[in-house]
């Protein structure tokens, strides 16, 4: 999509994208945002910081921070789980990591993309290493979401359908604009920023088929990668403007087809990060409609696990064809992505929060049995509907013979079904009941006034987190 603008010489030139957006970036102000886009900011915040600190219990984070400091270098910013501080760079890395491992990260179902867990930790760590304050953070994620969702709306669902992982190829692109934002780039040196890390998009789908233990490192580099494209456009450095619809551009090289139309509608106005979900299951958004479907059967008609003799799920292709799998999983990090065995944990437990994903889990004989009896297939109707719905028809057969059925259009957390304040805070401190109270309530307060705070006040706290 392309934007004319006419200059005084009566010359006109054609913007780019990437210039379009980082003519907006370079004039964005706090003082410009609605105080609910404000609010919904700070809980998206306090949401990445749960899901980031019940993520530093699982292996490949642990992995990650204890790599990264190791290693030399400038203390810069807070990396959580780690002794000291780390180059900003790294801890973009670790904690983008870390904000992923757990699948409990917020999202945005029209694009198919996690925003938070490459924005948040790029432009958090960015800011503590320029000791800046809560108001220009919050901007900075403003920003941040408003060109991942932006972009991955336009390119979806074709991206995902070629087998990329749009968090990891676009969330690069939101990671760069908040730190540039935090920077106070120029427009010009804003586009190159844009332009670089464009070219540092990468993430491929086949992580879900073998070695989905390492799936954060998209998010994680995602980060990281935009924090070095600020660095070096702020040194000068010069990336291509036509990043993205150029003849070799990201559109061309990544998707079938791209829907530019509207891009722009609304940039400044209507503000992309009130369209974000959260998530109350620690599993792939696409299994969500069907346990909370199951859940609510169970609930209502004061079933046990033992009483379901068989659950059918019919649902929309993407998820099937993300998560339904008829083969059990191996591992904790497949489970996640099993629709069936995700099911047969929500049965099993209850719910299916962050402690329910384990090596113990997968392998206990009465889950396998139970999920054994899921069976999952896509219809026109979800087709269809989807992204507009992204949802589910439930139907649970019992052993004695009783029928029950249920249809959720939507997940718990989206914004036409949305979660409470409490629900916000009831989730963070869920998932970080492996710190002192009063340390989590320290967090949880400081991010909810964040805007009347140095960034460092809440980082400070960050690095008193302790991994067991």
């Amino acid at each position: 999509m392309h934007r004319k603008i006419h200059h005084s010489s009566k010359e006109t030139k054609i913007k780019t994208i990437l210039e379009n957006f980082a003519e907006y970036f370079s004039k964005a102000r706090f003082e410009h945002l609605p105080p609910e886009v404000v609010e919904k900011t700070k809980l998206l915040i306090v949401d990445y910081l749960g899901v980031s600190i019940a993520g530093l219990k699982m292996d490949f984070p642990t992995m990650t921070v204890d790599y990264l400091e190791s290693l030399e270098g400038v203390e810069q910013a807070t990396m959580m789980g780690a002794s000291r501080k780390v180059p900003a760079i790294h801890a973009a890395l670790g904690n983008g990591v870390s904000a992923h491992a757990l699948d409990m990260d917020d999202g945005f179902r029209y694009g198919g993309v996690h925003a938070g867990v490459a924005v948040i930790p790029a432009a958090m760590a960015f800011a503590e290493s320029l000791q800046l304050n809560g108001k220009q953070l919050i901007l900075s994620i403003v920003c941040g979401y408003e060109i991942v969702n932006r972009i991955s709306k336009a390119m979806n669902p074709s991206h995902l359908g070629r087998g990329f992982h749009t968090t990891g190829t676009i969330g690069v692109l939101g990671a760069a604009a908040a730190c540039g934002v935090l920077a106070g780039l120029n427009k010009e040196q804003m586009a190159s920023a844009l332009g670089m890390a464009a070219l540092q998009g990468a993430g491929l789908l086949e992580i879900l088929n073998d070695g989905a233990m390492v799936k954060p490192l998209h998010p994680g580099k995602a980060a990281m990668g935009g924090v070095l494209s600020v660095e070096f456009a702020k040194r000068g450095a010069k990336g291509p403007l036509t990043a993205l619809e150029g003849e070799k551009g990201l559109f061309k090289a990544m998707a079938d087809s791209v829907n530019t139309d509207g891009l722009f509608d609304g940039l400044g106005s209507d503000f992309y990060i009130m369209g974000q979900y959260i998530k109350f299951h620690a599993a792939c958004r696409h299994i969500h409609p069907a346990i909370d479907g199951l859940l609510d059967i169970m609930r209502k008609e004061n079933l046990s696990y033992q009483e379901i003799d068989a659950l059918n799920v019919t649902t929309y292709p993407v998820a099937i064809s993300f998560c339904g799998t008829s083969t059990l999983p191996e591992t904790a990090e497949e489970a996640k992505f099993s629709l069936a065995s995700s099911c047969a944990m929500a049965a099993y437990y209850g719910d299916v929060g962050e402690q329910r994903y384990s090596i113990d889990t997968v392998e206990n004989t009465e889950i396998k049995q139970l999920a054994s009896r899921v069976t999952s297939s896509a219809n026109d109707r979800w087709a269809q509907a989807y992204p507009r719905e992204r949802g589910a028809n439930i139907e649970l057969q019992t052993t004695s013979g009783k029928h029950f059925s249920i249809e959720v259009p939507l997940s718990k957390g989206e914004p036409e079904n949305p979660a409470s304040d409490e629900d916000f805070m009831r989730k963070f401190k869920q998932n970080a009941t492996s710190q002192p109270e009063s340390l989590v309530n320290q967090i949880l307060d400081t991010s909810l006034a964040l805007d009347t705070h140095e960034v460092s006040a809440l980082t400070a706290l960050l690095g008193k987190l302790k991994v067991k």
